[in-house]
């Protein structure tokens, strides 16, 4: 069988390792930018393994009479025409639930490192102006138990920092185009509407897939509903801020501050509007390295190799969104 992986993220020595069972297929690796390598090299495909920024679109499919699967090598897909793959009779397949605890200990730094002013602390002890920094932060900064997290979206991410926040002793409301009343007192949250949310909320945590409804939610109405000294959590999507409306934001002084693991487009370069130093005061970043610790790894490739076994013997597919 054919497999081929299309990623920026995929090693191929550390997959044979984790999936040394791939030695008995034909395996191929491409990056994001091998597009039409991979279509001249890799048209016999089978099962399609793409990063979760890929774009897999009518061409790709196309291209590959034989695919059968194609297979986020995340949890994301919004880049892969779904509907198209249906009509083909192409099943997709996500990586669902494999990193909720490592995304939302991720979320957690982010809210903890704005209320610390992490990244300004650090660097004015480099600085030599600890105690500067120290008077100035006297009485000022708020612990986690004085504040209302509200969580945008409530699936496997959102609840794992519902029980995170919960136990710093937050109070926890959600929004989601779904309510969860049978949850509500296990996770100790309360659901309220978006305006609700943000009117009430001194984090607001972003934990909803990147949809045509979805897309720059976080817009400049999203940003003046919320408190003027609340912050803006990305562990989802940078797809979901509009970035020139929180920059305005953030310079105009409507929110505090974002902690953010992505921002738009990835791969984020130097010229990025939200890199401006005029507001590196009031963003917290890591990159994009939420989801990927060892242990949610292990669980992606275990995972997969399920799936690819699944298809060999046709039985059903784990965590199918079409």
């Amino acid at each position: 069988m054919v497999i081929t992986f299309y990623s920026n993220v995929t090693v191929k020595d550390e997959v044979l390792s984790h999936i040394p069972r791939l030695g008995e297929h034909k395996v191929s690796f491409f990056r994001l930018n091998e597009t039409d390598l991979m279509l001249e090299q890799a048209g016999d495909t089978c099962i399609l393994f793409a990063d979760a920024m890929a774009v897999v679109d009518k061409k790709i499919i196309d291209a590959m009479p034989d695919l059968k699967l194609i297979h986020s090598e995340g949890v994301g897909y919004q880049g892969f025409d779904v509907a198209y793959a249906s009509l083909k009779g192409i099943a997709v397949c996500n990586n669902k639930g494999v990193n909720d605890t490592a995304v939302a200990e991720d979320a957690l730094l982010l809210m903890l490192s704005c209320l610390k002013s992490i990244i300004t602390g650090h660097q004015s002890v480099y600085d030599g102006r600890q105690i500067e920094v120290k008077k100035a932060s006297f009485g000022v900064i708020r612990e986690l138990s004085q504040c209302t997290v509200g969580l945008v979206g409530f699936g496997d991410i959102a609840r794992a920092a519902a029980k995170f926040a919960n136990a710093l002793g937050a109070r926890v409301i959600y929004t989601n185009r779904t309510r969860y009343p049978q949850l509500e007192d296990a996770y100790h949250v309360t659901y309220c509407d978006m305006d609700a949310l943000l009117e009430q909320s001194d984090f607001v945590s972003l934990h909803v897939a990147v949809t045509d409804e979805t897309r720059e939610m976080v817009n400049e109405t999203f940003l003046k509903k919320m408190k003027k000294n609340a912050y803006l959590i990305n562990t989802s999507r940078g797809d979901l801020v509009d970035n020139e409306a929180l920059l305005d934001a953030l310079m105009r002084g409507e929110i505090a501050g974002a902690g953010l693991d992505v921002i738009s487009p990835e791969p984020v370069m130097t010229d990025n509007i939200l890199l401006d130093e005029r507001i590196k005061d009031k963003l917290i970043l890591t990159p994009h390295i939420a989801g990927i610790t060892n242990l949610t790894v292990k669980k992606i490739y275990a995972n997969m190799w399920d799936n690819i076994d699944s298809y060999l013997h046709n039985k059903p597919l784990k965590n199918r969104v079409n």
